[in-house]
């Protein structure tokens, strides 16, 4: 078995993100990497899909209040949590202090008495949403009596996903990339989020902390629900695929042992003109024999 030496002559083919298996120069005190002709391999071609799993809980976004507008009583509560509700829906039925009163000293008479009896002044008000989205929060129950001002509902017109990668991912992130996701209660339940944020959790992490928009909202969301998934990173067809382990690190670019066609050569200067489909797995001068 024929061995060889080199020191840096390395030909640089393409750089990619960084790999916990790439072969780091750096821990070679000598500086020098051992290769052999026994592992020349061939570069392969075939199609990359990769995703990560995930997992991340719901999380309320751009939140409003809808408050008593004057003293009274609810008479109806008609939402719940977590429905989604559309802007001007009714979403509980109140009255005035006073006609709360009325309604209590005419126990046993029907709506319809009582609108007979009392006549205009029998109103029943509307408390409505003013922008569409899910109710996180519901501050009351029927026949609550309440002040102007107190909250009755809150609702989120956005929901997003916070959470992390579970396995590391060494392709670069952007935002925009889609995930698949479950609840971990009600397997059932899917939300499609894209990626719009994202963060390492430690200097040079392969880990992130993800921010994903749920989207088009969905009934029943669940604020503070646990889901688990996958986020889509990327799919290459027909790409030079080559083993981690041949790839060379230095200060965090990647470098290739690959066969190269020349072209005019002199003893100082060789033109290079592309290169070839074989490559060579470095070894540490430890891993010699």
């Amino acid at each position: 078995m024929k061995k060889f030496s080199i020191l840096f002559a390395i030909t640089l083919i393409f750089s990619l993100s960084a790999q916990i298996n790439a072969f780091d120069i750096s821990q070679i005190k000598s500086r020098t990497i051992v290769v052999s002709e026994d592992n020349i391999t061939k570069v392969e071609k075939g199609d990359l899909e990769i995703y990560i799993p995930i997992e991340g809980i719901t999380s309320a976004q751009d939140t409003f209040d809808v408050v008593a507008p004057f003293d009274g009583r609810l008479e109806e509560v008609i939402v719940e949590l977590f429905d989604l509700v559309d802007r001007k829906e009714i979403l509980a039925r109140m009255v005035s202090s006073e006609m709360a009163a009325m309604l209590d000293s005419s126990a046993g008479m029907s709506k319809k008495q009582m609108k007979r009896r009392w006549g205009q002044v029998f109103k029943l008000y509307d408390v409505k949403a003013m922008n569409k989205g899910i109710v996180t929060h519901v501050y009351v129950k029927s026949k609550d009596v309440i002040n102007k001002g107190d909250r009755l509902f809150t609702i989120a017109r956005k929901v997003i996903l916070v959470g992390k990668n579970t396995k590391p991912v060494y392709c670069p992130l952007k935002n925009g990339l889609p995930a698949t996701i479950k609840s971990l209660k009600d397997s059932s339940f899917k939300l499609k989020p894209v990626l719009t944020k994202f963060l390492p959790l430690q200097p040079n992490s392969f880990y992130y902390r993800l921010w994903l928009d749920t989207g088009k909202l969905r009934n029943k969301t669940k604020i503070g629900a646990r889901f688990s998934g996958y986020l889509f990173v990327g799919r290459t067809e027909d790409a030079r695929i080559v083993p981690t382990n041949a790839l060379i690190n230095i200060q965090n670019r990647k470098y290739l042992i690959i066969e190269v066609e020349t072209g005019l050569v002199t003893p100082e200067s060789t033109e290079l003109l592309k290169s070839g489909n074989h490559y060579i797995i470095p070894q540490s001068p430890s891993a010699e024999k």
